[in-house]
């Protein structure tokens, strides 16, 4: 066989243009294996310097829990007047031996506020080695007679019982069944006439006013809508019920300042605020 007529195809510029093309872009692209380990040492930098910080950091923090510098050296204590200092530093379970930095100051404020007199309170670091206790005690504004005598705040809320040694002069609320307290706390179903007593408590507490805070002996509350308040200055009682108490009361000092000022004030027997719209009746004795 002749090999004089054999042609040998050569690829058209068209073909050769596409993989010279194919080629120069396989020799643009840079291996995997070289972008990984280009990456790999900033990452193995960042990896050992983020080991280096919580280390230092652990390092430093056992250091600030164990050295003197920051042991509890004085402990102030403000805003206490019924609780004593002992008290609270018994509550508080701080000691000199306590480090200021690991003091957990929600736990000691919840120990302290379990105290009966104490109404909230305020716990703060003072670098290196104070401990500052800021308290709010809770203000009596009357005495709840039962079975027992309890001091109760203007929430209406049961402080402590009263000893017997205790002289205490604020207003005495009546009425109220010892089966509504119960450990020291009282039921909802006496709550709103309470409310009521201690409006009107509020309102004699404010100012220099004929009927003030300091002319109320009692208040009176065994009666489901009526509050009969009597006076420190004649023992005179005085009937409100439930609505207006605000109109009611101004009414009430105006009657007491005519009774006072006419000299009939020891004659009264009552005084009925809610005989009418805008009107009260006086009953004297003949």
């Amino acid at each position: 066989m002749g090999y004089g007529n054999m042609k040998i195809r050569r690829p058209s510029l068209e073909s050769r243009s596409s993989v010279c093309s194919f080629i120069s872009r396989d020799k643009s692209t840079k291996p995997v294996f070289s972008v990984l380990w280009s990456i790999y040492p900033k990452l193995l930098v960042a990896i050992a310097v983020m080991s280096i910080g919580f280390v230092a950091f652990f390092l430093c923090r056992h250091w600030a829990y164990q050295t003197e510098l920051f042991r509890v050296c004085q402990v102030l204590i403000t805003g206490n007047d019924r609780v004593t200092e002992e008290e609270i530093l018994q509550l508080s379970n701080v000691t000199a031996q306590d480090n200021l930095l690991s003091l957990d100051l929600e736990s000691i404020a919840k120990s302290i506020e379990g105290h009966p007199w104490v109404h909230s309170v305020e716990v703060k670091k003072k670098l290196p080695d104070h401990l500052m206790i800021t308290l709010k005690e809770h203000t009596p504004v009357a005495i709840l007679n039962s079975d027992k005598m309890y001091l109760i705040d203007e929430q209406g809320e049961i402080i402590d019982r009263l000893s017997i040694e205790e002289s205490v002069s604020l207003p005495i609320i009546t009425g109220i069944d010892p089966k509504n307290i119960i450990d020291n706390n009282l039921t909802r179903s006496h709550n709103n006439r309470i409310q009521k007593a201690l409006e009107l408590i509020s309102m004699a507490s404010k100012g220099t006013r004929t009927l003030g805070v300091n002319n109320i002996s009692q208040i009176d509350i065994a009666e489901k809508d009526t509050l009969i308040l009597v006076t420190s200055y004649g023992s005179i009682p005085f009937y409100f019920d439930y609505e207006n108490l605000g109109v009611q009361f101004s009414r009430a000092e105006k009657v007491l300042y005519q009774l006072y000022r006419s000299g009939t004030y020891k004659k009264a027997v009552k005084v009925e605020l809610d005989y009418g719209p805008g009107k009260a009746l006086v009953s004297l004795k003949h």
